[in-house]
């Protein structure tokens, strides 16, 4: 029989992105979506992405109706989007709920993937359930905590109930330690999909780019790099020379990063920014080491999966992580990680792969073969494939 896979979600290609004037979306969510579409394919899997298509409005009267595209050979429904605060609420409720409602007449058998649990999802999930649908959760992240107390504490609850429970399907998570924060069941644990073809990256004889990509904020580490540069250029090693920065994205951090990339010193500091996705495959092409740096003490640390290790490891680059969640069971021992989470601790680790390449670039050819062989698209999309069109729990 046909099978159908529904992503709701918020996922946004670089031109839609361009048009619609937004600059608070999620690349790494986008790739993830549209790579675990096009490894159901391998499955015989159809799948179709809704997205909500927003970001944060800037108050201006431009309005963007429903659109589609096809986005990496994946089809995607744009829900409507207007940058008037109010009017954008109510059309990220209501737009997806129809266009999903338009696809009720489609053959065969049908499931409907939940990005998270967002409030904006609730008319789709509730059509959904009322089109006896099959409706499974994909959850990347979340906070085990105690009992919530705060108004908006007890309406995240209630929320992360209701998804639970009209959640006839499942869920897929991003770590294991998720299974703890959802009562669907079964769960399935998605670290995320690799391109068919890979490259390879090359390891000059001297010099090496580390890089640094994604939000650049606290949560994610960015200022233990900056601390890092800024030691290494106080104390003036020599090895720092053979070393270069590349930083990609946008965050709190940002103006910190270009004011080291205007200053003097060892190491060079690149920023590039928010890039579109070109330019960020071409910046993943030329660098050595990846960076991973979210710390272990921060609210999320063992309930999300940093998949960009999946991508930095893939694209042939050394990992460099912190130990949290499940990277250690998915990467070790193909990667090095930070167990010293200071300034000190990373200089050490970077000066480690400057004294010892051809020790470095083995991991990351071991690291690259091994993520490779787990995260194949015909694999995962079996697995997936298994998963999201069993029987309904």
């Amino acid at each position: 029989m046909l099978r159908r896979l529904f992503v709701i979600c918020n996922a946004l290609d670089d031109a839609t992105r361009f048009r619609r004037g937004i600059t608070t979306d999620s690349p790494a969510a986008t790739r993830k979506v549209l790579l675990l579409c096009r490894s159901l394919r391998h499955a015989g899997v159809r799948p179709l992405v809704i997205s909500l298509g927003r970001g944060r409005p800037d108050g201006s009267r431009r309005r963007f109706g429903a659109s589609v595209r096809r986005v990496d050979g994946v089809p995607v429904l744009y829900a409507a989007f207007s940058h008037r605060p109010l009017l954008s609420q109510w059309l990220s409720l209501m737009s997806p709920a129809a266009l999903l409602w338009r696809t009720r007449r489609l053959g065969g058998e049908r499931t409907v993937l939940f990005y998270n649990r967002m409030p904006a999802y609730l008319p789709t999930l509730f059509l959904a359930a009322a089109l006896r649908l099959r409706r499974v959760l994909d959850l990347e992240d979340g906070a085990l905590d105690g009992p919530a107390r705060s108004l908006a504490g007890r309406f995240g609850a209630a929320l992360h109930r209701l998804f639970d429970r009209l959640c006839n399907g499942g869920a897929l998570l991003a770590c294991s330690a998720l299974a703890q924060g959802t009562s669907s069941r079964p769960v399935l644990c998605y670290y995320g999909t690799l391109e068919a073809h890979a490259p390879r990256a090359a390891w000059p004889s001297d010099g090496l780019a580390v890089l640094l990509g994604g939000t650049l904020a606290g949560d994610t580490g960015a200022p233990l790099l900056i601390a890092a540069i800024e030691r290494l250029r106080s104390e003036r090693p020599a090895w720092a020379r053979e070393l270069r920065i590349e930083v990609t994205g946008q965050g709190e951090s940002l103006p910190a990063f270009e004011r080291l990339a205007q200053g003097q010193g060892a190491p060079r500091v690149t920023v590039h920014g928010r890039t579109d996705q070109a330019r960020y495959r071409e910046i993943l092409a030329s660098a050595q080491v990846g960076l991973a740096l979210k710390p272990r003490g921060g609210p999320l640390s063992q309930t999300t999966f940093p998949s960009k290790v999946v991508e930095l490891a893939g694209a042939g680059l050394l990992v460099l992580s912190t130990d949290i969640s499940d990277v250690r069971p998915v990467l070790a021992p193909h990667a090095l990680f930070l167990d010293d989470e200071s300034p000190a601790g990373l200089v050490d680790r970077l000066h480690w792969i400057v004294l010892h390449r051809d020790q470095a670039e083995a991991m990351a050819r071991a690291g690259q073969a091994h993520v490779l062989e787990r995260c194949e698209p015909a694999r995962s999309g079996r697995a997936l494939a298994g998963f999201l069109f069993g029987a309904p729990a």
